[in-house]
């Protein structure tokens, strides 16, 4: 009787354990959504809508991109359908390669490219299309 109380109390354990990781993989599971939810009710993708132009350089050779509902274009092409933005970094993708933007100024005007490490310019929302896509 000792071995089935001993194999029956491993059960209970084993049981317990694996109740146990299966409520913590569902807690995982729906904390990612809801947290992105928050921060797109926080900082709503519309806050840095508008055209973003290349600062400290010719105007001839500045890039231009647009961030809008439409997802991202350059040269009024859509190079992707989503980006994200969580109130510091504005991400996208183009080709293969993830450009990666960190805000510098609270009223989401300025941001730096952070993605390349041997060149990080900074870019500024042109306040002649601000909010204002077409």
């Amino acid at each position: 009787m000792d071995n089935s109380s001993s194999y029956k109390k491993k059960i209970v354990e084993r049981t317990i354990q694996l109740l146990f990781i299966a409520v913590f993989a569902a807690v995982v599971a729906l904390s990612i959504p809801l947290y992105q939810h928050y921060l797109s009710v926080t900082f709503p993708k519309s806050s840095v809508f508008g055209t973003w132009i290349e600062q400290d350089v010719a105007l001839y050779s500045a890039e231009e991109f647009t961030l809008g509902p439409n997802g991202v274009s350059i040269n009024g092409g859509i190079v992707d359908t989503e980006f994200s933005f969580d109130g510091q970094f504005v991400e996208y993708r183009v080709g293969d390669s993830v450009r990666r933007y960190k805000m510098l100024n609270e009223s989401f005007s300025e941001m730096k490219l952070v993605s390349q490490a041997h060149y990080q310019p900074v870019f500024r929302l042109s306040e002649k299309f601000k909010n204002n896509i077409r």
